[in-house]
């Protein structure tokens, strides 16, 4: 599967609606360049998004940072897709229509 939204993809990985290993990616509309902005991203998901489990939320965000499993169109000076019908996929190319 591949998500669409880092903030709520992470958080049904963290709650058990999706499981981790089959997550092939996440296509994220965030703009994080530093640790320092990652850092500040993580923060407030954990306060906003993951707040039931904060730590489990932050290691997943992590370990999928870490593996290369977080893509970011926005530092390639594009879109983010639009996550108005749902932010799991099977193909990027189905949400083509959608943006």
């Amino acid at each position: 599967m591949i998500g669409l939204s880092l903030s709520f993809c992470i958080e049904d990985i963290l709650y058990g609606t999706v499981a981790l290993e089959d997550v092939e990616k996440i296509v994220s509309g965030t703009r994080a360049v530093t640790p320092e902005d990652w850092n500040a991203l993580i923060e407030d998901y954990r306060r906003y998004y993951w707040e039931k489990d904060p730590d489990g939320g932050e290691r997943i965000c992590r370990l999928l940072l870490s593996e290369g499993r977080i893509e970011q169109p926005r530092l390639e000076g594009k879109r983010p897709h639009n996550i108005c019908r749902g932010h799991w996929t099977e193909h990027l190319a189905d949400m083509e229509d959608s943006e």
